[in-house]
Order: structure tokens, then C-alpha cells, then sequence
């Protein structure tokens, strides 16, 4: 259906947010910044009380940004409706969070096709799963696009932006241009695949984090240090790709490859077996008392926006 006529992005004043966890109080925080109304869906009870609690803490970190210029958060323009499908029929675009589980988002996406009008925009936060899996549910599955935010969503630039294989190439555009007017730097994916590709880039280096504590090759501490002083500045400014370009010198990549290519393709080979034993999850938990140094997880979310804060000022000003 190429001639259904989906509104411009500048044109959405209403979303429906389905699934109120932290991913969808993330994005409420990033729209409510951006002029945008909310309507909400969540089956639990505390959901709006802990939507605006959420939104209340984000706010300082947008407006240091720039991404708002009030003092505070219009929670009055957050509203929660009853079911996903009146939510849908309400908003002008339809926002998805719900839990990742295939039946789950299925049983969603059937409830909200059978009240929106075809030209009704669904967008998903799925992490890992394929689209096409999810359009089996839809009546009319060029509309839905995944638009995979990265943890906190009201902060971090990045999404991906994936079709399935009956998504129209419109929508997955539209989709892009709807990211950038919310100051995202979306990256369009070009095939499905389980977790996208960023997850899968940063879960490599999850289990060679991993593995190297299973070996005892350094203490929890150190290996966080190895990606915070070594890894993370660089990859602050460039990506992985870009990096080794320039470890080549004036031969670049060829120059690289051409001096480490044998000894880099044995550090990227994995050697040793990574499976989550119940031993491993155990000693994975004490390590996460280690590198939290006690502290709890709301102390290191305050800390981490603020610093995320300054960062994403520094690449804003740096450009590409």
C-alpha cells in the first residue's frame, strides 16, 4: 500500500507510549522535551507515579543539553488511558516498549491494528527481535519499523532503524527523519538480524570481558578501567572501523592489516567457552558489587547522566 500518505514528523503532536518500563519513561522524557503529548499505556498501577518520578529526574540532564528550554517537566501533557488500543486510536504515532517476548508484542501489535488507521506510523524498541517476526500480527505491516533506542533513551543519540520485509522503504525514511527531529543520530540496518548490530557489537566485547574474569586475567575493577582509560575515549570521537584506519599510520588499513593482520585475527578469536553456569552469574554479581563499589544502582544512574551530559556536549561541539 506505497500510497498511503503518513504525516511529516514535524506534523506529530500526540504519541501513544506503550509499555511505561524505563526504555518507554525514557522516551516520554525525550517528547515531553520536545513539545510532544503522551498518551500512556502500562497495565501496572504504579506506572504513572513512576513515570513521573522518572521524567522528573531526566529533566535536569535534557535541559542541559539544550533539548528544553523549561524549568520543568510538563507532566501534565502525560496521559494514561486504559489499553494499548485506545492509546492508539488517540495518538498520531504509536511508540511500542512492551516486553521482549515475540507472543507478547504480537497479542500488542493485533490490539492496536484493529483500531488505527492504516496511516498510523508503528514504531518499535524492540532490542533483538526481526520485525518481520512481529509484522505477522499486522494487518498492515509496511507501517511498522523498528526504532531501537540505547539505555537512557532520552540521552544516548543512537538508534537503529530496521525494516522487516514488508516495511516500505517510506516509512523506514520517515522513520529516520522522525529520530533526527529528536536529535538522534540514527543508522539505518540493511538486514534483520538477532539484536540488531549494536547489540551484537557490544556484546562481543561483553563476553571477552567476561571470559577474561572467568580466567582471573584481572580483577572486575581493572577490566572496567581497560574499556573506561583505554577504549572509551577513542570511541568517544570515532568508531572501531576508524580507529584501526589510523593505527596503520600512512598506510592506513592496508598498513595495519599488512603488519598485525595474523596476530589481530588470534586476539579476536575467542579462547575461551563463555556460558552463564551458576557460578559464573555469581561471580558475576560480586563483581558488580566491585566496579559499583557499593553504592547503589540510582547513585550510578545520577552519576552516569551527568557525566553523559558532558560527553555528548564534547562530540556535539566535535562534530564528525
Amino acid at each position: 500500500m506505497d500510497n498511503i500518505i503518513y504525516k511529516h514528523p514535524d506534523e506529530i503532536r500526540v504519541v501513544a507510549v506503550l509499555g511505561t518500563g524505563s526504555v518507554g519513561a525514557s522516551w516520554i522524557a525525550l517528547f515531553l522535551a520536545h513539545g510532544l503529548e503522551v498518551i500512556a499505556y502500562d497495565p501496572s498501577p504504579h506506572a504513572p507515579e513512576s513515570v513521573n518520578e522518572f521524567v522528573s529526574n531526566a529533566w535536569p540532564a535534557l535541559r542541559e543539553l539544550g533539548r528544553t528550554r523549561l524549568l520543568r517537566p510538563p507532566l501534565d501533557l502525560i496521559r494514561f488511558v486504559s489499553s494499548a488500543g485506545e492509546a492508539a486510536r488517540m495518538a498520531d504515532l504509536v511508540q511500542e516498549n512492551c516486553p521482549e517476548h515475540l507472543e507478547v508484542k504480537k497479542k500488542l501489535l493485533a490490539e492496536v491494528e484493529a483500531v488505527a488507521v492504516p496511516s498510523k506510523i508503528i514504531l518499535s524498541s524492540t532490542g533483538g527481535i526481526p520485525p518481520s517476526a512481529m509484522q505477522e500480527a499486522c494487518t498492515y505491516p509496511e507501517r511498522l519499523v523498528v526504532l531501537h533506542p540505547f539505555n537512557p533513551t532520552h540521552l544516548i543519540p543512537l538508534v537503529e532503524v530496521v525494516g522487516g520485509r514488508k516495511t516500505s522503504p517510506v516509512v523506514v525514511d520517515w522513520a529516520m527523519d522522525f529520530a533526527r527531529s529528536l536529535h538522534k543520530q540514527p543508522i539505518c540496518l540493511h538486514a534483520e538480524t538477532n539484536g540488531h548490530m549494536a547489540n551484537r557489537l557490544q556484546f562481543a566485547l561483553m563476553r571477552e570481558a567476561v571470559a577474561c574474569l572467568q580466567d582471573g586475567i584481572a580483577s572486575a575493577r581493572d577490566i572496567d578501567a581497560a574499556v573506561r582509560y583505554g577504549l572509551g575515549p577513542r570511541w568517544a570521537l570515532m568508531g572501531g572501523l576508524l580507529t584501526l584506519h589510523l593505527a596503520g599510520g600512512d598506510k592506513g588499513m592496508q598498513g595495519i592489516l599488512d603488519h598485525a593482520g595474523q596476530a589481530i585475527q588470534e586476539w579476536w578469536t575467542p579462547s575461551t567457552s563463555v556460558t552463564l553456569t551458576p557460578e559464573l552469574v555469581q561471580k558475576l554479581v560480586k563483581a558488580a558489587q566491585e566496579v559499583s563499589q557499593g553504592e547503589s544502582v540510582q547513585h550510578w544512574v545520577k552519576w552516569r547522566d551527568e557525566g553523559l551530559v558532558d560527553v555528548l556536549k564534547l562530540q556535539e561541539k566535535l562534530g564528525a
